[in-house]
């Protein structure tokens, strides 16, 4: 299933970069051509005095099994299959995870089918700077348990507040250094929230060439409480296809350790730009897991207000 995954992603990007190539004549990748998941990581930025208002809405499932070790009543081992992570980013299923029988297990969740939406902004602070903020809420409509329970829980999700500074390096390259500060505003205890404050310092870059550009980010979440610090990175490739049309694709990575198991969440996004007008966009938006850590999928839509 992994290897069928990355070879889709790797037909998904090179069928859109050649559908933009073919219907791109004339037209080019500015800065007005934003991710989605890296928005506020990015190598560019609104301009001077310029704002982005999207709101966003995205459903997810995470349901991709994965097998933890168990020993039944009867002493004989067995299996419990389920998430690893939850929609907070971090492990759901913990050793406090425990089969007690052969076919029961104790505070283990099998799949969660939920939701999120998100308020993103942004503003110009001059041509080379930008601030904005994230805020989430989650819906987790079902969170089913072996044993036969069931949560249903909404709630705001950590507020993610950032800033960052465009450098143009080349003619066709960019580069940006940015923070992002994760406030705690979620609740960890239903999984919307880390339960932590934290800091992530970013360093991006992004090239543009006519009709099509390619970027990146690595950065490094440092938590102050008990959750682990997570290595994050992302490529990202777009492309216009004419005036009103754009297409885009992020590969988005995290990595960190935690209860001595090394988590790897990777990603890939595809989604479409569609201008209605110079100031107003949707943004139609897929999600597909590439790792087994990773969510299973998600569909989503944006719509964007800028100035």
């Amino acid at each position: 299933m992994k290897g069928a995954a990355w070879r889709g992603g790797v037909l998904a990007i090179a069928t859109w970069i050649a559908a933009g190539t073919a219907l791109g004549a004339g037209l080019e990748v500015t800065d007005n051509d934003r991710a989605w998941v890296n928005f506020t990581r990015e190598a560019a930025v609104v301009g001077d005095n310029h704002f982005w208002l999207e709101m966003r809405g995205m459903v997810l499932m995470n349901d991709l099994s994965i097998k933890q070790p168990g020993q039944g009543a009867d002493g004989a081992p067995t299996t419990f299959e389920g998430p690893t992570l939850g929609l907070n980013g971090y492990p759901i299923n913990r050793p406090t995870c425990s089969v007690v029988a052969s076919t029961t297990t104790q505070g283990c969740i099998e799949k969660i089918d939920g939701g999120r939406f998100d308020l993103v902004g942004a503003y110009g602070l001059g041509a080379y700077t930008e601030l904005g903020f994230d805020f989430p809420f989650v819906m987790q409509q079902q969170v089913s348990l072996v044993d036969g329970g069931r949560e249903e829980d909404a709630g705001v999700g950590d507020l993610v507040l950032y800033g960052k500074i465009k450098r143009q390096l080349a003619d066709h390259w960019a580069g940006a250094l940015g923070l992002e500060l994760s406030i705690p505003s979620g609740s960890e205890q239903n999984k919307f929230g880390s339960g932590d404050f934290g800091t992530n310092p970013i360093i991006s870059t992004r090239y543009e060439s006519g009709r099509i550009a390619f970027g990146g980010h690595v950065g490094f979440l440092l938590n102050t409480g008990s959750q682990p610090d997570v290595f994050n990175w992302s490529v990202e490739a777009l492309a216009r296809g004419n005036a009103m049309f754009g297409l885009r694709c992020e590969v988005n990575g995290r990595l960190f350790r935690d209860f001595g198991s090394t988590f790897n969440d990777v990603s890939i996004w595809p989604g479409l730009d569609l201008n209605l007008t110079d100031n107003i966009i949707i943004r139609p938006q897929g999600l597909a897991h590439l790792s087994n850590n990773a969510v299973d999928w998600g569909l989503g839509l944006g719509l964007v207000f800028t100035m």
